[in-house]
């Protein structure tokens, strides 16, 4: 089981969806071994991708944080073996013809009809599964540019966003080791900074113990260290999200959510499906809901369903369901809680096309997966089967012979407007039967048969003959077209209506026919002319026209499902925004703690804004008629101190007859100098400490 709220992952790929619960109780049966009992929780998080397992993590180091998980998935080896902990059969996930059978941790979601690619439908892979899509994507790790960075910045209006100021957390998740000696030849050795790669995260990093021959020739775009320091520019090897130990995938839920299942304060309900959220009134008269009153819980176990209740969730992955725009939720009798346009909306999706050739050097179109990858895979984790594929890459802006005929349209920026990927057929031409496959899913080592080849990832047939080819892979990074995730109906159990609204542009039709020619200028390349056996096997040399071209993409060309922008994050003054730059939904009050146990943990920044309580007050009338040595102020709900501090700088002479108050983690963050007192206290027992001049309730939030 793990962090995911169901539909909520499908709406808004990029969210991590919790819930700041108040006296929620949830009734639906956790994962074995853990209490099956009601329980009152603080947060719960539904979906259990990379944002609810990392937050499922760090909300329970607090001890007396209580957390429930829900998935609508269960762990990925219970249902398909050793599939996806096994980083070469990564192709299987990736394909996107309709006529492909997903497998059973995916959603099995397809596209509407998409008027860029000629009216096709694809297959749009997400993953039901604790750890959600972190089981099915390809495990490439980087860092984007600084342009793209700042450019984010930009646009939502705070700098914290910058390369220099969020570097930093791509450090911290990562645990990085050094590929094995041995495993790699000499020409196949990368070369990277340790500075800039954590080694004490839980989320582990590696380069694949295997590197195909192929992928050492490509020599025509400059070398660079790794893809991590900011720059994005030039070619080099790939990190992937490898254990280096037992070469398997190190997915969300292998990296964060694993890890801390005996923890008692927290509750994973994995099979069950989050069904509906409903908010209650805002009481307070300030014309924003509160976040949450119940959710409707359904484990796919039982006939029934269950329910739970809490208040002051502190942001969810569902707001596609809860601040749909006026006009398309009402439709499915769904009422606005919020009405928020951008819901759904600015949905960005990379798409990339290939170019095949044959070529003389051993690939897996000829060498398929042999048993005796799987023993040597098996025994000690190396081979084929340890490298997922694109291990060898380059970013690099478009040349300027290629941009010469660019229209206006397509803006220029201080960062790579595309990634080259060297690939082998090897990710999806396996030589074990269908029925090998289904008698071997359940034990190590698991083998499929896929008889495809890259080209359009499913849609194509393969080649035939017994000989190797390679893929030359372009893919635009920054496309301008804009797509749309909604709802098709009030059931979280209907899938959503996905149209990601691939080359519909102007502007992505000319990157897309410019990424196509540098291609063919990488393979027209001497040194790589030199490999190559033939002409042009796909999509051949009878496409050569920019209108030949096009038609060529648009037919073939298939997707990254690299979903994103779905939530729209900007300024609290756009109205397109969802959220703001710390993730907060824009018009809705997430301000009901849970009753009758804990203040609102206040962070300082917030100060910063507001006018302090000295400033306003008289407070030099307190001591004018106290008596020596009595109690003075007591501060409730005062967080660590900040007005407290302020109150004995103006007036040290008084400073141990001060009084400051909260939960008794926070006063221990307390900035107040002694002798001012400190002490842990719940607002909702009797006050400890009597006949004070004055009682300040500060932070006091209750109902």
């Amino acid at each position: 089981m793990t962090p995911s709220l169901l539909s909520l992952h499908r709406l808004l790929p990029l969210a991590a969806g919790f819930l700041h619960l108040c006296s929620t109780t949830v009734w639906a049966t956790p994962l074995p071994g853990q209490s099956t009992q009601a329980r009152v929780l603080d947060y719960v998080i539904v979906d259990s991708g990379p944002g609810g397992s990392t937050v499922a993590n760090r909300l329970t180091e607090i001890p007396d944080v209580s957390v429930a998980m829900i998935e609508a998935g269960t762990w990925a080896e219970d249902v398909v073996g050793n599939l996806s902990a096994v980083p070469g059969y990564d192709g299987y996930f990736l394909l996107k013809s309709v006529k492909s059978t997903p497998t059973a941790i995916h959603w099995g979601f397809v596209t509407i009809p998409q008027t860029g690619i000629n009216g096709q439908i694809a297959r749009y892979p997400r993953g039901k599964v604790l750890g959600g899509s972190s089981n099915l994507n390809a495990m490439a790790w980087g860092v984007s540019s600084r342009g793209a960075f700042q450019k984010w910045a930009d646009a939502v209006g705070d700098q914290s966003f910058t390369y220099d100021k969020i570097a930093q957390y791509y450090k911290k998740p990562v645990r990085f080791s050094p590929y094995r000696d041995g495993t790699r030849l000499a020409n196949a050795t990368p070369s990277y900074d340790p500075t800039e790669v954590g080694h004490t995260g839980p989320l582990d990093v590696t380069y694949p113990a295997y590197a195909y021959s192929w992928t050492t020739w490509l020599a025509v775009m400059q070398a660079t260290d790794s893809f991590l320091d900011g720059s994005l520019n030039g070619s080099t090897w790939h990190m992937s999200a490898i254990n280096q130990s037992d070469g398997t995938r190190s997915s969300a839920d292998k990296a964060y959510l694993r890890p801390v299942l005996g923890r008692s304060n927290l509750a994973v309900f994995d099979n069950t499906l989050a069904e509906r959220i409903v908010f209650n009134k805002d009481k307070s008269g300030h014309g924003r809901p509160r976040e949450l009153g119940q959710c409707d819980l359904h484990p796919e176990s039982e006939k029934g369903g269950h329910r739970c209740r809490w208040g002051f969730p502190i942001a969810s992955a569902a707001a596609s369901l809860w601040c749909w725009a006026k006009g398309s939720a009402p439709k499915h009798g769904i009422p606005v809680v919020a009405n928020r346009p951008s819901v759904g909306q600015h949905m960005h999706d990379r798409i990339f096309s290939d170019i095949v050739y044959r070529v003389s050097l051993p690939t897996g179109s000829t060498l398929g997966i042999t048993e005796a990858d799987i023993v040597q895979y098996d025994t000690n984790a190396t081979g084929p089967l340890s490298n997922p594929g694109g291990e060898f890459g380059g970013f690099e802006k478009i040349p300027a012979d290629l941009r010469s005929g660019f229209s206006k349209t397509r803006a220029q920026g201080r960062y790579p407007s595309f990634l080259f990927l060297l690939l082998l057929l090897r990710l999806i031409c396996f030589r074990l039967s269908p029925r090998q496959i289904s008698l071997r899913l359940a034990r190590n080592p698991v083998s499929l048969s896929l008889s495809l080849f890259l080209g359009d990832l499913g849609s194509t047939p393969s080649p035939n003959g017994g000989y190797n080819y390679a893929s030359l892979m372009g893919t635009l990074m920054t496309p301008t077209s804009r797509g749309n995730v909604s709802i098709s109906s009030s059931s979280m159990r209907d899938p959503p209506l996905i149209n990601p609204n691939w080359m519909t542009t102007d502007a992505d039709l000319e990157v897309m026919v410019a990424i196509f020619k540098r291609m063919r200028q990488v393979w027209n390349s001497p040194a790589i002319q030199a490999l190559t056996i033939g002409e042009e096997y796909w999509p051949g040399p009878s496409v050569k026209t920019d209108e030949e071209i096009i038609a060529f993409l648009r037919q073939t060309a298939p997707p990254m499902s690299h979903a994103t922008s779905t939530c729209k994050m900007g300024k609290t003054s756009d109205p397109m925004a969802v959220v703001d730059s710390q993730c907060r939904v824009i018009g809705v009050r997430n301000s009901h703690p849970r009753e009758g146990q804990s203040f609102n943990y206040v962070t300082g920044g917030v100060m910063a804004n507001q006018a302090g309580w000295l400033d306003i007050f008289p407070h030099e009338r307190i001591l004018e008629t106290a008596t020596d040595g009595t109690p003075l102020v007591v501060d409730v709900g005062g967080n660590i101190g900040h007005d407290m501090e302020r109150f004995r700088q103006a007036h040290p002479e008084a400073a141990s007859r001060l009084y400051l108050q909260d939960r008794p983690e926070v006063v221990k963050l307390s900035k107040c100098k002694d002798p001012v007192n400190k002490m842990g206290y719940d607002f909702f027992t009797p006050q400890p400490v009597k006949g004070l001049r004055v009682y300040y309730m500060h932070g006091v939030l209750h109902d």
